[in-house]
């Protein structure tokens, strides 16, 4: 019986891998604010913001489409000719071994003016992005490691451009499942994240290309929780309201002004889903600008609108402050 179990835990683990690791889908963002620390600062704090949910809305998108792909043994489930012209609205992915055991192995995903919309706001993706997949440990099914390269990977949403160009490596460290007596089951995994990326920003009607670079260095732990709802069979249902994701580490770079920055996680973030609405519910991070400007960022539920983070930042100088509303799973257009 506990085999049987843990088959049927183990179909529904990719599927559910591409949801709870995932912290952003195509919704608006949703921003109050008060507070006393100044209106530029408080736009280079959601500048910053912004970039971040940027950078983590593409990647973890690419990450989800690799999650299908995994779950399907690598086999491109539909494959299109293109015998003239280039194509358009288009994704083309090749695989050079589609199989479950061929390791290392390397998948190219191109966009062709791909239309990737939601009920908000349209998006156009192009270009490429190069994935090598290793398994460090040899011996375990899900461990494994994934080396992005992005070439000119664009994201146009509405008048404006994002280039991405650069690498990222996604090393998968921990991958666990529990089982309490058939009665629950908890899966968790562990990522290991580093990254070097490069953003060049060009607006329609404007001659200057902003850019600002990141480089990262996270720790992202997510664990999914299922309980048998069966009565005469085994049928475990995932529980979304008991998940959580917790991240720590930093970034670094240079923003769209041309400042050093870095942003240190001092207290874990954990993110938790409310009733769909995924909500950082507490942690802390430290962010600063250049040799000067020093902010302390803290997290929690909204205690009025529990599907909302309550975002307060602390100028560390002044010990001014602000708060400010932030729904995540955002599009974000003209930030800048």
């Amino acid at each position: 019986m506990i085999m049987k179990t843990g088959k049927i835990i183990l179909r529904l683990f990719f599927l559910i891998a591409a949801v709870s690791l995932s912290l952003s889908s195509c919704k608006k963002d949703s921003s109050s604010s008060s507070g006393s620390i100044t209106s530029q600062q408080a736009v280079q704090v959601l500048n910053s913001d912004a970039q971040d949910a940027l950078a983590d809305k593409t990647e973890e998108d690419i990450d989800n489409n690799l999650e299908e792909l995994q779950n399907n043994n690598y086999v491109v489930a539909v494959t299109k000719s293109f015998e003239a012209g280039t194509p358009t609205n288009s994704v083309v992915i090749t695989v050079d071994h589609p199989d479950t055991t061929t390791f290392p192995k390397v998948i190219t995903i191109t966009y062709y003016t791909y239309k990737d919309s939601c009920a908000n706001e349209n998006i156009i993706k192009n270009g490429k992005i190069t994935i090598t997949i290793t398994k460090p440990v040899a011996n375990h099914a899900r461990l494994f490691a994934r080396a992005f390269s992005f070439t000119n990977f664009a994201v146009t949403t509405d008048s404006t451009t994002v280039i991405m160009n650069g690498t990222r490596t996604v090393t998968r460290t921990k991958d666990a499942i529990k089982l309490s007596s058939n009665v629950s089951a908890r899966i968790s995994v562990t990522d290991n994240i580093t990254a070097s990326l490069s953003y060049a920003i060009a607006v329609t009607g404007k001659t200057d290309t902003l850019k600002f670079t990141r480089v990262v260095n996270k720790v992202r732990t997510a664990i999914a929780y299922f309980k048998n709802v069966g009565v005469a069979n085994i049928n475990f249902k995932h529980v979304a309201s008991f998940d959580t994701l917790t991240y720590n580490g930093t970034v670094t770079g240079v923003n769209e002004k041309g400042d050093t920055y870095s942003k240190t996680i001092t207290i874990p973030l954990i993110i938790t889903n409310y009733m769909g609405s995924l909500v950082v519910t507490s942690g802390t991070m430290t962010y600063t600008v250049g040799s000067t400007d020093s902010y302390q960022i803290s997290f929690k539920a909204d205690p009025s609108n529990k599907h909302l983070t309550l975002v307060t930042v602390t100028n560390n100088l002044t010990g001014k402050s602000k708060s400010f509303d932030r729904r995540f799973g955002r599009v974000f257009s003209k930030w800048w």
